[in-house]
């Protein structure tokens, strides 16, 4: 957790770049860590849902200084390359891969065309073999209020490792943010009431700071989210291959499609 090196997504079709917004205040809040960026600037066909913008998309010199010139001036060690594909999130994934990037940050698509997330996000997501934080329209500045979303009931031993790494990143975060620091758990019914010690006993969070709520994990998990104003849910997820990976409606993807306005950082069991 010393170094850290992150994907950065810009998409040079959009006004705002949040993800590299969000990148700039995290290199910024603690200048002293070690932290690499890698730049992936390119054009996502499938969030183009107005027919009336063109494909063409023009930058010139003055764009590519205005874009780079907060990381020149925080002496940021950085690489960029521009990119230009059908296969927009396997070059994401390839990218990861390539410069041994361990988070890939982007931004949800553009908020004057479509609610929600493209499939190609999603798929991204399921697919992605490092953390990967979805920037979200609303927050600004430094993070206050971080919730992490655990399933304490469930007895698979994946999920236990998942929980745990969920817990640890949140507090990390919130450690690293100055922010208060909440868990979420949902519950099926009376027979499934959560154990609130079992958290505890995972990681120092005051039993006060847990909510456990009987309802669906995302109506849960999204009401909580509102009542805290959360600016950033963590979630776990399992990285998903081959025809797993087509498989759409499970409770991660209902949940981010209520969250449109906060981050979400989407925690895998494999990510270090």
């Amino acid at each position: 957790m010393d170094k850290r090196k992150f994907l950065v997504v810009v998409d040079p079709s959009h006004d705002e770049h949040l993800a590299l917004e969000r990148m700039i205040h995290i290199i910024r809040q603690r200048e002293e860590r070690q932290i690499e960026v890698h730049l992936l600037i390119g054009f996502e066909q499938e969030d183009r849902t107005n027919p009336d913008i063109p494909n063409e998309v023009i930058v010139g010199r003055e764009w590519r200084r205005d874009l780079l010139a907060p990381l020149n001036q925080l002496d940021t060690e950085y690489t960029a390359e521009f990119f230009w594909t059908r296969h927009w999130r396997q070059s994401i994934i390839d990218a990861a891969h390539r410069y041994g990037c361990d988070v890939i940050m982007l931004s949800r698509s553009s908020a004057e065309n479509k609610r929600g997330m493209t499939d190609s996000k999603w798929d991204l997501v399921r697919r992605a073999d490092c953390e990967v934080v979805i920037v979200g329209h609303s927050v600004k500045g430094p993070l206050k209020s971080i919730v992490a979303a655990v399933n304490t009931e469930s007895p698979s031993k994946e999920d236990k490792l998942l929980n745990e790494k969920v817990l640890q990143r949140g507090k990390f975060l919130s450690d690293f943010y100055g922010a208060e620091f909440h868990v979420v758990n949902s519950y099926k019914g009376t027979e499934d009431f959560p154990d609130r010690d079992a958290i505890t006993r995972l990681i120092d969070v005051p039993k006060e700071k847990i909510l456990v709520d009987m309802g669906q994990p995302q109506d849960v998990i999204a009401k909580f989210a509102t009542q805290v104003a959360a600016d950033m849910i963590i979630i776990g997820t399992k990285s998903r291959h081959g025809l797993k990976s087509v498989f759409k409606g499970n409770t991660n993807e209902r949940l981010l499609d209520q969250l449109l306005e906060i981050d979400v950082l989407a925690v895998h069991l494999g990510a270090e």
